[in-house]
């Protein structure tokens, strides 16, 4: 895979769902490594019970992988159970530019 991306990559990371203060704690691990943490709400916008996940953006794939690295290694040494992890490479987003000129 190419370390430069055409627009950036996405990392995400999901954990079992939390709550409260191990929300708390967990959105400051994601802020250290450079990610944020989701919030997700369901149809009748209650906080999602499913998963609790965090996502990172780079444009640089060596860089992301070790922020994403470091993330699940924090987390896993706080004692929450990392279920998934995965980085995208975006090759298209109307956010940096409007390449289909869909919404001009």
């Amino acid at each position: 895979m190419n370390n430069q991306a055409k627009h950036y990559f996405e990392a995400h990371v999901t954990i079992d769902p939390v709550v409260g203060a191990d929300r708390d704690n967990v959105e400051e691990i994601a802020h250290c490594n450079q990610f944020k943490l989701a919030r997700l709400l369901m149809a009748r916008g209650l906080p999602s019970t499913l998963d609790t996940f965090m996502t990172g953006h780079a444009t640089q794939l060596d860089l992301l992988t070790l922020r994403l690295r470091s993330l699940v290694a924090s987390l896993r040494a706080s004692g929450y159970k990392v279920r998934r992890y995965k980085i995208e490479d975006t090759v298209l987003d109307s956010r940096v530019a409007d390449e289909l000129e869909l919404l001009t």
